[in-house]
């Protein structure tokens, strides 16, 4: 009896170790490429078409809040292509919101289409998407999503969004979700923003040049968690001009004691 249990017991030890790891540990994930491989795409020779890539992460653990965490990234990687197309477009092609190839093929035909219109257009269109990791923890996953577009124009345009996950549930979760109060947190954020601009404590954030939302300081709508605290990122014209380029703050979690749910410190 006792040599049966020796082996029973170090097995239940194991199991429940490796239970342990996969619960906390980074998790395993593998990388989707996909490129617009049709007619229309990017001719370096002419200068002409549309060049579309698309580089996003799925998880590779098997539980329910994996799988619902995969279907929110592949429709965030496909709605970084869809968020530039016409909504009556992707009304008439609703496939186009799930699926990459059919939201770059409208991405090529409203090139042709605008090509069409105005007899030419000198280079080509470009819409790139990398989707990485920022931070996972025993309970949650951030990711950011990194775009870059060029449909013409004096520049292009680029911009950065997070997006945080509860790994039990799969669920996105919101600032809400992870902060009791939101009043304390802007102050924390503001004060911050003002360090790190240079700015004075009492000086008018409009007359330095600064956008506001009614005049208010407001919080950003890309928050997520890092290893050292909550990150806030405001991307080029949401709070500054496109010279400015984006604002990153940090807060370390230690400030945070009180305003973020305990279940998130």
């Amino acid at each position: 009896m006792k040599c049966c249990f020796v082996p029973i017991f170090f097995g239940l030890v194991s199991f429940l170790s490796a239970c342990q790891l996969t619960q906390s540990g980074p998790p395993s994930l593998r990388r989707q490429q996909y490129t617009f491989g049709g007619a229309t795409r990017c001719d370096s020779a002419s200068n002409t078409g549309v060049d579309v890539s698309v580089s996003y992460l799925l998880l590779e653990d098997d539980t329910e809040g994996t799988r619902k965490i995969n279907d929110s990234l592949h429709l965030i990687a496909v709605g970084s292509l869809t968020g530039w197309l016409d909504s009556t477009t992707v009304a008439t092609n609703p496939d186009a919101k799930t699926n990459l190839n059919k939201a770059a093929s409208l991405f090529a035909l409203d090139y042709e289409a605008v090509r069409k219109d105005m007899g030419s257009l000198s280079g080509c269109w470009q819409l790139e998407t990398r989707v990485d990791t920022v931070h996972s923890s025993a309970k949650a996953l951030t990711v950011k999503v990194e775009t870059y577009a060029y449909t013409g124009g004096a520049h292009p345009n680029s911009g950065l969004s997070f997006y945080t996950f509860d790994r039990k549930t799969g669920r996105m979760l919101t600032l809400d979700d992870m902060v009791d109060d939101t009043t304390a947190l802007l102050g924390l954020v503001e004060q911050a923003f003002r360090q790190q601009q240079k700015i004075k404590p009492n000086a008018n954030l409009e007359e330095e040049g600064y956008f506001l939302r009614e005049g208010h300081f407001f919080l950003p709508d890309n928050v997520g968690t890092t290893r050292n605290g909550l990150i806030f990122y405001y991307n080029p014209y949401e709070i500054a001009a496109y010279a400015v380029g984006p604002v990153q703050v940090t807060i370390p979690y230690e400030k945070l004691n009180g305003i973020l749910r305990e279940q998130w410190l």
